[in-house]
């Protein structure tokens, strides 16, 4: 049984993967060098001791504890545990298709396989769970392929941290935007108001629509407004006066005035044109959702 990722940070491509065996070994210090093709691919853990891992690019890898190394499909290896101090590892034999995107996003690559890991006892964890739940039935590759991804997901969390952040934001401008077009028609919104109601400060409210904006909540308050006008002007027969009520102006000069400066012509001028136009089109770019 195998399982399909797709998404976004993916490019919109599918990898497949199947989980082939999870176990854990505690090497003997007499143990030979293993020195194969690997038939799939595998990532291993090293828990205690040391060990030393050949790539098939001669490149020589001396690892201890905290380090994750991924052995490639049709890749040639060589690693053997220090005479010493011999190394105990976990590891997951898994294969599958259009894999090395997704490895290479985790930090991977056929070039340089090995990693030093922060918070390397939640990765351990999540690989005693994977082993916990594995016994070769197909019934369990489900919560295998579950702790696998989440396995995954932790290395594309310590990458992909900066991402995180503007994703968060990103998430905030969209709740501000859906909270403020709820409620501009019905309410006199000041800045003070909409951060209070969406738990930050002002100038932190100032900075979200500067960056993803690039404008002043008072201006986007205003545009939404007349989107909304030029949108109903453009779906029916409502003239300027009942289209500056619609949209929330309670004065018509004002609507006029506020209008002209965004749309660059008047509401009349605008409704006789009937431009073909999407009116909210400048906040789509923004590949906001805003409604």
């Amino acid at each position: 049984m195998g399982f399909t990722i797709k998404d976004t940070i993916f490019e919109n491509s599918e990898c497949t993967f199947e989980i082939k065996k999870v176990s854990t070994e505690h090497c003997s210090p007499r143990k030979q060098a293993v020195d194969c093709v690997r038939p799939g691919y595998s990532l291993h853990f090293v828990l205690f001791g040391r060990g030393t891992l050949i790539t098939e690019y001669g490149k020589k890898y001396v690892l201890n504890r905290g380090h994750s190394f991924l052995l490639y499909k049709n890749e040639k290896y060589s690693y053997q545990p220090d005479p010493k101090d011999p190394w105990s590892y976990t590891w997951v034999e898994f294969d599958g298709d259009n894999l090395d995107q997704l490895l290479s996003l985790c930090g991977f690559s056929r070039e340089n396989c090995c990693q030093q890991i922060t918070n390397f006892d939640d990765y351990v964890a999540l690989m005693k769970d994977l082993q916990n739940a594995f016994d070769a039935r197909q019934t369990q590759q489900l919560r295998c392929s579950a702790y696998f991804v989440l396995l995954l997901s932790k290395f594309l969390d310590g990458r992909f941290v900066g991402q995180e952040v503007k994703s968060h934001k990103t998430r905030l401008m969209r709740d501000i935007l859906i909270y403020i077009n709820n409620n501009c028609l019905s309410e006199q919104l000041s800045t003070r108001v909409i951060a209070l109601e969406n738990g930050i400060s002002v100038p932190t409210l100032m900075r979200l629509f500067k960056e993803h904006m690039g404008m002043s909540p008072v201006y986007y308050i205003n545009a939404y407004k007349v989107a909304i006008a030029c949108e109903k002007m453009l779906s029916s027969d409502m003239n300027a006066s009942e289209a500056a009520m619609w949209s929330g102006f309670d004065d018509e000069k004002y609507f006029s005035r506020i209008f002209k400066r965004i749309k660059g012509m008047t509401p009349t001028e605008y409704r006789k044109s009937k431009p073909d136009e999407d009116p909210f089109l400048w906040i789509k770019e923004k590949g906001l959702l805003f409604r």
